[in-house]
């Protein structure tokens, strides 16, 4: 799937010694988005899902795997080095009705690859994908206690806070270029994954070599 003639998926890139393929989620993903929320620890359930241990139904299942592309988007990252290409992360956006210029977003990355920018690269191609589908600002709804991530949004122009209770309500613009993103040392990250977004092989861990 294309975010545009000039972008698409799945890109393969290696960060930080670990080589990551980015792709759009499919149906096929059932058994490796299960894996991955079951391996999550209780501090990674609750800061994406509020809640110590997310239990997903079968129609919850379905509904995160099958994506229109559109109104909703899901991209995943998975771990092209080891067997059967597990997934590592995820994240997702779903188109508000009455604001088509605005979608919720969301982003995970499973604990043990945290702190390796896979979270960065995810929001940076989600960013590209919906930048091409006339999406102008992501909502997000992140725990007041994180502190680390909301400093990174405001860093990115975040706007419209609103606390709920200890939930702080966010709209953060949408860029497709890593040159579009505001100057500053707090958004050296985040330039980091665009342009390594962009310098990325296109194909997934089997159509590329080692």
């Amino acid at each position: 799937m294309a975010a545009d003639s000039a972008f698409s998926f799945p890109r393969t890139m290696t960060v930080n010694g670990l080589r990551v393929c980015i792709r759009p989620v499919t149906p096929s993903d059932r058994e490796r988005l299960l894996e991955g929320i079951r391996s999550m620890s209780v501090e990674t359930s609750y800061r994406r899902f509020f809640t110590p241990k997310f239990y997903p139904s079968e129609e919850t299942l379905h509904y995160l795997t099958h994506v229109d592309g559109e109104q909703h988007m899901a991209l995943g990252a998975v771990d092209c080095t080891r067997p059967g290409f597990p997934g590592i992360g995820a994240a997702r956006y779903i188109r508000l009705a009455d604001q088509p210029a605005v979608a919720e977003a969301a982003v995970v990355v499973l604990d043990a690859y945290q702190q390796r920018g896979i979270g960065s690269l995810l929001i940076a191609a989600l960013s590209r994908y919906a930048a091409a589908h006339d999406i102008e600002r992501f909502r997000g709804f992140v725990l007041a206690e994180n502190r680390s991530f909301l400093a990174f949004l405001r860093d990115l122009g975040a706007v419209n806070e609103r606390a709920h209770g200890g939930v702080i309500q966010v709209d953060v613009p949408v860029y497709e270029r890593a040159e579009d993103l505001p100057e500053g040392r707090g958004t050296t990250r985040a330039r980091w994954a665009w342009r390594t977004l962009d310098a990325a092989r296109v194909g997934d861990c089997e159509a590329l070599p080692d």
